[in-house]
């Protein structure tokens, strides 16, 4: 069913389904251009819903980057039945997520470099301004080119819906592990604070299953997160000296034992002769080409951040507003 918000966008196709919001392709009738809409789930009380809503708009009009989603607008909309739901606008991001795209096997070792800097540059940015993701994952990563004639893939960090500022209250219950299993770091599966350390391990199992073509901690979602407070993952040595020192510092058990993001993309652009070219037999597998509009799977939700300014996070209001 088609939607018009604020006599402006008017959504087309369904792109993705979430537990607490879904995304649409929309028309922006003002400007002639095509942007997506995350429109959230109706609410209407103080509930955890909500303050996520709440936690996640201000995020994404706050942070600026060319590694983030762009915001557009944002607003609420009164549905048929009188219930009150948010929305925000966001550029449309013409590609797949990094998730569809290992459907198809193992990527390359020079195009896994490229895009682990790209997103290690944007993790850098957000952790300078307090800001912690906390859900690194292959779907929570879309791809583009950058024209129609581009030569490489570029990355985009979405989903900003359980992001956290550190050091200031949390938008969920102390001590509530929230995150996708595969990619939880160990602190998260126990329960334990967080620091941007985490996105850094997460980023790290999502760098190694790019070269490898699998996930390191597969299975049901209690065994995934467990899996990790037993072992570390399998970095094999066929990887090549570079990849081996790198991931396996990234997903070190000890967060103090981890590089932080900007280390991490200065080590994978540090050399002209690419060494992390080595190590990894090119699987075949190209990129999708321009043009390609990936979905999302159940819960995966395409998201993004911008405009300038410092992040500050005012409590989460009491009560969901209503539109009069």
């Amino acid at each position: 069913m088609t939607v018009l918000l604020a006599d402006r966008y008017r959504t087309t196709d369904l792109l993705g389904v979430g537990g607490t919001a879904s995304v649409y392709r929309a028309h922006d009738c003002r400007l002639h251009r095509d942007v997506a809409v995350k429109i959230f789930n109706a609410t209407t009380s103080d509930d955890d819903a909500y303050r996520r809503q709440h936690i996640e708009t201000i995020l994404l009009t706050t942070l600026n980057h060319p590694g983030l989603v762009t915001v557009h607008d944002a607003g609420m909309h009164k549905d048929q039945e009188g219930r009150t739901a948010g929305y925000l606008v966001m550029e449309f991001v013409d590609g797949e997520d990094l998730s569809h795209l290992l459907q198809r096997g193992a990527l390359p070792a020079d195009v896994v470099a490229q895009l682990g800097a790209d997103m290690a540059d944007a993790l850098a940015y957000i952790h300078s301004e307090g800001v912690i993701h906390r859900d690194v994952k292959p779907a929570n990563i879309l791809l583009f080119y950058s024209s129609d004639h581009g030569t490489r893939l570029y990355p985009k960090l979405t989903d900003f819906g359980i992001a956290r500022v550190v050091e200031a209250a949390s938008a969920t219950a102390v001590g509530a592990t929230i995150g996708t299993a595969n990619y939880l770091s160990p602190e998260q599966a126990k329960g334990d604070p967080l620091d941007r350390r985490s996105d850094i391990y997460s980023l790290g199992l999502v760098l190694l299953e790019c070269l490898l073509g699998e996930k390191s901690f597969p299975g049901p979602v209690v065994e995934a997160a467990l899996a990790r407070l037993l072992r570390d993952p399998d970095v094999p040595d066929s990887l090549g000296p570079d990849w081996v020192r790198l991931l396996r510092q990234m997903t070190a058990r000890d967060p103090l034992l981890r590089p932080d993001a900007h280390e991490v993309a200065l080590r994978l652009r540090s050399h002209d002769d690419a060494p992390f070219r080595a190590g990894v037999v090119d699987s075949g597998i190209l990129p999708a080409p321009p043009g390609a509009i990936g979905g999302t799977e159940a819960g995966d939700l395409l998201t993004g951040g911008v405009f300038t300014g410092s992040v500050h996070i005012p409590a989460p209001p009491s009560r969901a507003p209503s539109i009069h």
